[in-house]
């Protein structure tokens, strides 16, 4: 299966190209499968769009990740990278350990190692309608300049995208909006950055956008809005985040509307 999923998602680019009218969106599950599965039964027979980071924190990220990949070989589901879906993180957020040592999987390595490779390949961003950016962590900024790289850059990228190391995947894996107009370095580490009002609109009014879709955050109440067009879900409950309040994301049209994935109930409409 991940070897099938690997082929598919090199064949289809880093950056996808969606045209749904309709979109279940999912944040960050972190190996959450009761989650997941209580998204999956609210919204039985939609269309979903993952934002990245299945595995690690939770005890359940290959149940998660088999369940997401299915549906995108399916072609139920639309699938994004996240920074966790990367061996740089693996090695110490758990998702390795929960294969060779929590599940002692034979040859746990060996089936790493084509999990590995089908990270590498999948998309880092989703343009959706011509209006919606959906991607894990954000705008990703040149240096020195600090100017918003173009989309059309972040689907070429200039170096190996196992770990990866092109900087502007990365960052798009990395970066956070923050409440500042500017930008500024980010507490998550070197080479990563918070962006803020102007570099979001200059992005957005270059690239005919009217919003931004992300996970990568933790957000206890499950949905964060910025300046009113960078909008964050969070969808798990594992691991650390047991107080967590999960949301998941319908986008119909011109509207977002945010979803508490314990009670079904509708919390927020966004015009986009």
């Amino acid at each position: 299966m991940f070897l099938e999923a690997r082929r598919k998602f090199e064949e289809g680019g880093l950056v996808l190209d969606v045209d749904e009218r309709r979109l279940v969106v999912v944040g960050d599950l972190h190996g959450d499968k009761d989650t997941l599965d209580a998204v999956l039964g609210r919204w039985d027979g939609e269309k979903f769009l993952f934002l990245g980071d299945y595995v690690d924190r939770g005890d359940r990220g290959l149940e998660v990740l088999a369940t997401v990949v299915r549906l995108y070989l399916e072609g139920k589901a639309y699938v994004l990278r996240g920074n966790h879906e990367s061996p740089l993180m693996n090695e110490d957020g758990g998702f390795m350990a929960e294969l060779c040592i929590l599940k002692k999987i034979p040859n746990c390595g060996e089936l790493y190692g084509y999990i590995e490779q089908m990270f590498a390949r999948m998309p880092v961003a989703a343009r959706i309608n011509g209006a919606v950016l959906a991607v894990h962590g954000g705008i990703p900024l040149r240096e020195p300049s600090m100017e918003p790289a173009s989309i059309a850059e972040l689907a070429k990228p200039s170096d190996d995208l196992v770990l990866p190391e092109d900087p502007l995947v990365y960052q798009a894996l990395w970066n956070d909006p923050c409440d500042c107009d500017a930008h500024a370095p980010s507490p998550r580490g070197p080479g990563i950055w918070l962006y803020g009002r102007d570099p979001t609109e200059r992005f957005l009014k270059r690239e005919g956008l009217r919003a931004i879709v992300r996970g990568h955050l933790y957000v206890g109440a499950g949905y964060m809005s910025h300046h009113g067009v960078v909008h964050t879900l969070f969808t798990s409950r594992a691991g650390p985040y047991r107080s967590a309040r999960p949301k998941a994301a319908v986008l119909d049209g011109g509207v977002l509307e945010i979803y508490d994935v314990s009670s079904g109930a509708a919390v927020r409409t966004v015009e986009i």
